[in-house]
């Protein structure tokens, strides 16, 4: 008898929290910020004026499309987004500055796409503050996932990582011995260099000459001359895409005809900005530069007419996966979206991937790394061409 009351009792206090919890949550979406029944407001902090403008319009365009192939699809459990975009100019002043109005006066729900390593470092942390997801930004560092943080979930892959690839497809396929390496002087450059060393360790090689450069430079002739007296067979650049197209141009007028490979940033402004120069320029890429396939084609031919111009590019595929991840992860937190729903919803993806031809995403619990796969371009005839990949990066030799 006392345990049928015993029973009784505790179905009726499980039934009052559930019911409880349901009011809670319900009280919880209503004070959500960047939540209403009809719309979730998104935020994306962009260069579409400063030096690196160049990737930002693309990048924009993609975050646009995939919004509205999102809400033309219906939403996500019948809430259309809302993209606010914002031009940093890549200036970290601005920057916060303009991430702080997302948060304060657009009262935006995530910040999604951050453009810029030096953006994400300064912004990130004050979006995780203020308790809001700070989703993909395109940084080729692994700040924009650890140190781990229930907010916090990369896209883009390092520099690191792609060092490693690049290194090991130089010295396995190319048979390079001899390398150099010119790169940024700040963390993640450094960070850079010593995943270069690392990777020539696991094949008994060291570097025979290692110069840098501080950001913004545009004046490259002394590390140039410093890697051709040192005999190197090809020059590895950790870089942001000018420097990268201007290290190319040096390499030209001292009338050195060395190869190059780039870690990441094999992008259309490289071929813009460093024209016949960077003819012959290697790289690593997480999304294949304009894919053969006949969903890709389609998919091409609907950005065409949507932007006027050539079809979708580089770094547009990270802003069109970046919001269709997005619209993914708030598909499994359920209609009671909130930010920790929605990080729990993001862990639930498994083997994510668009039409854009890349790499299978997964995250976890605990896991919200970028993935580290890569596919090894070369520019040929003014055009990247994809000569090899996916390299899995976990299959390198370490």
């Amino acid at each position: 008898m006392r345990t049928h009351l015993f029973n009784n009792c505790l179905s009726s206090m499980r039934w009052s929290l559930i019911a409880l919890l349901a009011v809670g949550a319900s009280m919880a979406q209503a004070q959500v910020q960047g939540i209403t029944d009809t719309e979730i407001v998104i935020g994306a902090v962009l260069d579409l004026s400063g030096p690196l403008a160049i990737a930002g319009g693309p990048q924009r365009d993609g975050m646009i499309f995939a919004t509205e192939e999102i809400n033309n699809a219906g939403g996500i459990h019948g809430r259309k987004i809302r993209l606010i975009l914002e031009d940093s100019g890549y200036d970290t002043k601005k920057g916060i500055l303009i991430t702080q109005k997302l948060l304060s006066q657009d009262k935006v729900f995530a910040l999604v796409n951050t453009f810029g390593s030096a953006i994400v470092q300064a912004t990130q942390p004050v979006a995780i503050e203020h308790g809001i997801p700070f989703l993909f930004p395109s940084a080729a560092s692994n700040i924009t996932y650890l140190p781990f943080h229930p907010l916090k979930f990369g896209l883009f892959a390092t520099s690191n990582d792609h060092m490693r690839v690049v290194v090991d497809y130089a010295y396995g396929k190319l048979g390079k011995r001899r390398f150099g390496i010119l790169y940024q002087d700040d963390e993640t450059g450094q960070s850079a260099l010593r995943a270069a060393e690392d990777q020539l360790k696991a094949h008994g090689l060291t570097l025979v000459e290692r110069t840098s450069y501080k950001r913004g430079d545009t004046n490259f002739s002394a590390q140039v001359s410093r890697l051709k007296a040192a005999n190197a067979d090809i020059v590895v650049v950790g870089h942001s895409i000018r420097e990268g197209a201007s290290v190319a141009i040096e390499t030209k007028a001292h009338g050195w005809p060395v190869d190059m490979m780039v870690p990441w940033g094999t992008v259309n402004a490289v071929i813009t900005l460093g024209g016949p120069a960077v003819e012959g320029l290697y790289g690593a890429t997480q999304f294949a530069v304009q894919p053969q396939t006949t969903a890709f084609k389609a998919f091409n031919e609907r950005f065409k007419a949507r932007f006027g111009h050539g079809g979708i590019q580089d770094y547009g595929t990270y802003g069109y996966t970046a919001m269709m991840l997005f619209a993914e992860g708030a598909k499994n937190a359920g209609r009671n979206l909130t930010p920790q729903s929605l990080s729990q919803g993001l862990e639930k993806i498994k083997n994510f991937k668009t039409t854009i031809e890349g790499p299978l995403i997964t995250y976890g619990p605990g896991n919200h790394a970028s993935p580290a796969d890569a596919y090894i371009m070369q520019v040929r005839a003014g055009r990247w061409v994809q000569i090899a990949g996916p390299i899995a990066y976990e299959n390198m030799a370490k």
